[in-house]
């Protein structure tokens, strides 16, 4: 049975309107929306990743479709690398809607290292144009500090999960993000399992299901594109898990130079700007109060809650 913390909040008002996880890919934003999907409070949209900073119109819309008690979820991970990111947050809190972003943090050897394997996996350009086109392609994609420091500037709490924290101590994540979020706790649910890295059984079948997947999504066929990546047959057709460490990529000593550089000067950031909550668990507050009353249609809807819980 779910719990009630009240601890900024009570199940009836959730302490934020809106969640927004960005970071860069192979971060963790899987793992933490098959975390959070499992909370009634927590709720995504059709597809994990939605992107409604960039539509105010479009959260509005479904926002005033929640349940009692819930918060809309998103997940967006080139959010950090977005100059769009700050205004639409300023926009969204000028309207009194309460924002908490979500910073995915990891280790940026580890993470270059696996984005490879996945762009390999999925047959993108850059992997086809053999190693060296692969690791610059991956490198230059890195979460920059002058990225880091955009989403820190916007005017929204933000929430920093390390990689670690959130795959290897994912009951501390569990108690943090309800007690932050005033919401009752988790039911004590395992985290689902992380993505496991794969390799493409024929690289002109993983093209072809990408290509695919793109079209799904351009026409509108969210739902059905989120049941297809989560199939287990669909997923067993198309890869086979790798085994051998031989298969591993490996990075050059300027790469490195470069992902180190880059790493160090996020930690700095974080830690100079938030406090530490838990191991890997930061957290920077605003000193903006929170506004008044949003509107009528908003006050209305959290006396109605006109939707089911889970249903956006």
């Amino acid at each position: 049975m779910l719990q009630s913390n009240g601890i900024l909040g009570t199940p009836s008002r959730p302490a934020y309107d809106y969640l927004l996880a960005v970071g860069p890919g192979r971060s963790g934003s899987e793992f933490l929306y098959r975390l959070l999907r499992g909370h009634p409070s927590f709720v995504f949209p059709e597809i994990k990743e939605r992107y409604y900073y960039r539509s105010p119109r479009a959260f509005r819309r479904t926002w005033n479709r929640l349940a009692r008690g819930q918060l809309v979820c998103d997940v967006a991970n080139l959010a950090y690398a977005d100059a769009a990111l700050s205004g639409s947050v300023e926009t969204l809190r000028e309207e009194g809607f309460r924002l908490l972003l979500v910073v995915l943090l990891r280790d940026h050897r580890a993470r270059a290292v696996s984005m490879m394997r996945f762009r390999k996996s999925r047959a993108e350009l850059s992997a086809l144009f053999g190693a060296r086109r692969l690791e610059a392609a991956v490198v230059r994609d890195r979460l920059t500090s002058e990225h880091l420091a955009r989403v820190f500037r916007a005017d929204a709490d933000v929430l920093t999960l390390s990689f670690s924290a959130l795959t290897e101590h994912a009951d501390a994540v569990m108690d943090v993000l309800p007690s932050l979020c005033g919401v009752p706790k988790f039911d004590d649910a395992p985290p689902q399992a992380l993505n496991q890295a794969v390799a493409a059984r024929s690289l002109w079948l993983s093209a072809f299901g990408r290509w695919c997947a793109l079209a799904l999504r351009n026409l509108g066929c969210r739902r059905f594109l989120q049941r297809i990546k989560e199939n287990k047959v669909v997923n067993k057709a198309f890869f086979v898990p790798l085994t051998d460490d031989a298969e591993r990529p490996r990075l050059s000593g300027e790469s490195l130079k470069v992902l180190d550089a880059s790493a160090f000067a996020c930690r700095r950031i974080v830690e100079n700007s938030s406090r530490q909550v838990r191991e890997g668990i930061y957290l920077r507050t605003t000193t903006r109060p929170d506004d008044g009353p949003r509107s009528d249609t908003a006050m209305q809807r959290g006396e109605r809650g006109v939707a089911q819980p889970g249903t956006v």
